[in-house]
């Protein structure tokens, strides 16, 4: 079988495609067992399957070596196992501690203007940010709503309701029926009028009034959603 080619390790921007793609070519010739499982050791059997171990995990090691750029080689390759060396460069490229991609989270915003078909890998890019960074699904479907455009996050807001939980499942439907429809990014990213309406009035006024609607999407608010907001949990 012909072994996929592997685009050389040479930094932290490419060590996830780097990592599925060194797990795929290990699996394929069998030794991936080798950066999980210690050595056998004990009797006469376990003598013979320390012997494959000792051969699998040399050809799991030169492999991974061979994946590494001439910047990392003399850095990395003093380590004896595939194990150790694979947990060695774990260590200096897979940072996924939830703090570090709740702060990439709560800086994500949507391109403005994009194309209708690019909203929905910036949706997916989100969720995976809210996803790895450990957050609530209502949580991060709140969060986008607030940063999203209106003709989407409206009718998000308005079909969850006071008493249905927001969700992702609803931002996704709610998405894609909108760019199903060909919504261009003029459409999508228009100010509606009664949204610009709102913002004047508040501009001039020191206060909300009680005859004001009661739609607009102010934090706080129960069931309505503020645009750019930020809130941490």
């Amino acid at each position: 079988m012909a072994l996929v080619p592997i685009k050389q390790l040479d930094g932290p921007c490419g060590y996830l495609r780097w990592k599925e793609s060194v797990l795929l070519r290990t699996h394929t010739l069998g030794v991936a067992r080798v950066l999980f499982e210690d050595r056998p050791t004990g009797d006469a059997a376990a003598q013979a399957a320390a012997k494959k171990w000792a051969r699998d995990d040399a050809v799991c090691r030169g492999h991974i070596l061979a994946t590494l750029s001439d910047r990392l080689l003399p850095d990395n390759q003093r380590f004896a196992t595939a194990a150790d060396l694979w947990r060695a460069l774990a260590r200096t490229y897979h940072v996924d501690t939830p703090r570090v991609w709740r702060d990439k989270f709560d800086a994500f915003e949507f391109e403005e203007r994009a194309a209708a078909g690019v909203l929905l890998e910036q949706i997916a890019h989100a969720e995976a940010l809210g996803v790895a960074a450990r957050l609530p699904d209502g949580f991060v479907a709140y969060e986008l709503c607030g940063r999203l455009p209106e003709v989407v996050s409206d009718a998000v807001v308005m079909r969850s309701g006071p008493d249905n939980e927001m969700s992702m499942s609803l931002v996704w439907d709610v998405a894609r029926r909108v760019v199903a429809s060909g919504a261009g990014p003029e459409r999508l990213w228009r100010r509606t009028a009664t949204a610009m309406a709102e913002e004047a009035d508040g501009c001039c006024s020191d206060g909300a009034k009680p005859e004001q609607s009661t739609g607009r999407r102010n934090r706080g608010e129960p069931g309505h959603v503020a645009k750019n907001s930020r809130r941490k949990v």
